[in-house]
């Protein structure tokens, strides 16, 4: 279960990101990247901690499979809020998404160490 906590930490990294990445990345104008990427960033944050600091399995195993979840949302968000022309929104989302994937699907596989 440590792999899994630890991965979530990250995840939660990947969400602190998510919420400044508008700022940094400077695509604020475009409300609907924006918004999508605080919101989603703060649940990542939120569901990340919680479950890097849970003490159960299953616990550990769920939030982490909502992670991935929230991934893939980031993956194709960009195309279904029509954010895609926004070449520096789209790619941050992408790439994010395809990190919180990956360590969500290994923390829920992990979840039971």
């Amino acid at each position: 279960m440590k792999t899994a906590k630890n991965l979530n930490w990250v995840i939660a990294i990947a969400g602190i990101w998510e919420v400044i990445a508008p700022f940094v990345l400077s695509y604020t104008r475009v409300s609907s990247a924006m918004w999508d990427a605080i919101i989603i960033g703060i649940v990542l944050v939120i569901l990340g901690v919680w479950a890097a600091l849970a003490n159960s399995p299953s616990t550990v195993k769920g939030l982490s499979w909502v992670n991935a979840i929230l991934g893939l949302w980031l993956i194709i968000a960009p195309f279904i809020l029509s954010y895609s022309s926004t070449a520096s929104a789209m790619w941050n989302d992408i790439i994010v998404g395809v990190i919180v994937v990956i360590l969500g699907v290994w923390a829920a596989l992990a979840g039971g160490e």
